[in-house]
């Protein structure tokens, strides 16, 4: 949803990300509703798009770690971690690259199998939150001042 976009790249430079990097799939951060939700924001941050082996490129570059937003709810065949302060200190001094998957298709199986899966946890039954409301939580939860984030 462009709506969502345009509030996660809000989020990504109010808790101080470097950048945005946009997979195949993604909409236009310049669609007109992308753009009233990022009030500004796409003009303030650098967005890239590319395919996934361009990532793989910017990763070993940057030397980052790659880390996923999963649903808690999805049962996959590879565990994932909680996001907690203790992750996010242990992540402190890393360069990190959060994936956020769509909505309707979650994550690519790219996606699952070479990152480290996250999730938030969660009290109440319901399966899952928004994607922009789950990315503003991993993006102020992993935020540093030292380090590349994409």
């Amino acid at each position: 949803d462009p709506g969502n976009l345009g509030a996660l790249l809000r989020s990504a430079i109010a808790f101080g990300w470097d950048g945005v990097f946009m997979l195949p799939g993604c909409c236009d951060p310049f669609n007109d509703k992308a753009f009233r939700a990022a009030r500004g924001a796409s003009f303030q941050i650098p967005v890239v798009s590319g395919n996934w082996a361009h990532l793989e490129t910017l990763k070993k570059k940057n030397k980052m770690k790659m880390l996923a937003a999963h649903p808690e709810s999805d049962q996959g065949l590879k565990s994932s971690s909680p996001l907690s302060r203790e992750l996010a200190k242990a992540l402190m001094d890393k360069n990190l690259c959060l994936i956020m998957g769509s909505e309707g298709n979650g994550l690519s199986e790219e996606s699952k199998q070479d990152s480290e899966l996250i999730t938030i946890p969660m009290a109440g039954n319901f399966e899952s939150l928004n994607v922009s409301v789950a990315g503003g939580i991993f993006l102020f939860m992993l935020q540093s001042q030292n380090q590349t984030l994409v």
